[in-house]
């Protein structure tokens, strides 16, 4: 696929077949993800797929305490206080799957990246940079999925202990994210673009 064309057709999927991803297109996905830019040329990302059926519930509803929440009340009680209407309605749709899209994916990937110092004393962007380049990389994987017409959706844990705990993640790496994915079951419909005249500043904002 050209390469326009792949950025064009990416989308976030969170319901999909029930149809394996061929082994040789996940591991081309894979390695697209390590061809990314890396801070300091490291690429100290490391990927672990989640396969057995068993291992992945606990590993998503134990470690990472994911869970479907489908009380309406409760979802709108709980983005209430987000700012915009596009981001309520991202957690509308979300919130439902949250732990069903992950345990229901023909794959489940998480993404690991180390850190340059434990979150708790970060206290710039520069000590953040490895965070940066970790989702170059799983940018790379989604627009790799997209060109083998294979989709997925980032969840980005708010907390990661007891997944690390669990996959047995060593303390110096964290978790930038969990990507289900696979052959969807419906493709969303392309979202408008905001117009570059619109977005780009020339000289100064």
């Amino acid at each position: 696929m050209d390469f326009y064309e792949a950025v064009r057709k990416r989308r976030t999927v969170r319901e999909f077949q029930d149809k394996p991803v061929e082994e040789e297109k996940t591991w081309r996905i894979l390695e697209a993800g390590l061809k990314a830019p890396a801070n300091a040329h490291l690429k100290d990302w490391e990927f672990i797929l989640l396969r057995d059926p068993r291992n992945r519930k606990k590993a998503m509803a134990d470690g990472l305490k994911a869970r479907d929440l489908r009380d309406k009340e409760g979802i709108e009680a709980l983005i209430d206080t987000m700012p915009h209407e596009e981001l309520k309605e991202v957690y509308r749709k979300s919130l439902p799957v949250q732990l069903t899209m992950m345990l229901e994916a023909p794959e489940l990937l998480v993404v690991c990246y180390k850190m340059r110092k434990p979150l708790s004393e970060v206290k710039s962007l520069f000590d953040l940079n490895c965070l940066a380049s970790a989702w170059c990389c799983i940018e790379n994987l989604l627009l790799a999925m997209a060109a083998e017409g294979i989709f997925g959706c980032t969840y980005a844990p708010r907390e990661t202990k007891g997944l690390k705990e669990f996959l047995g993640i060593p303390e110096d790496m964290e978790v930038a994210a969990v990507i289900p994915f696979g052959y969807p079951k419906q493709l969303p419909p392309e979202r408008e673009t905001p117009s570059l005249d619109r977005k780009l500043h020339l000289d100064r904002w």
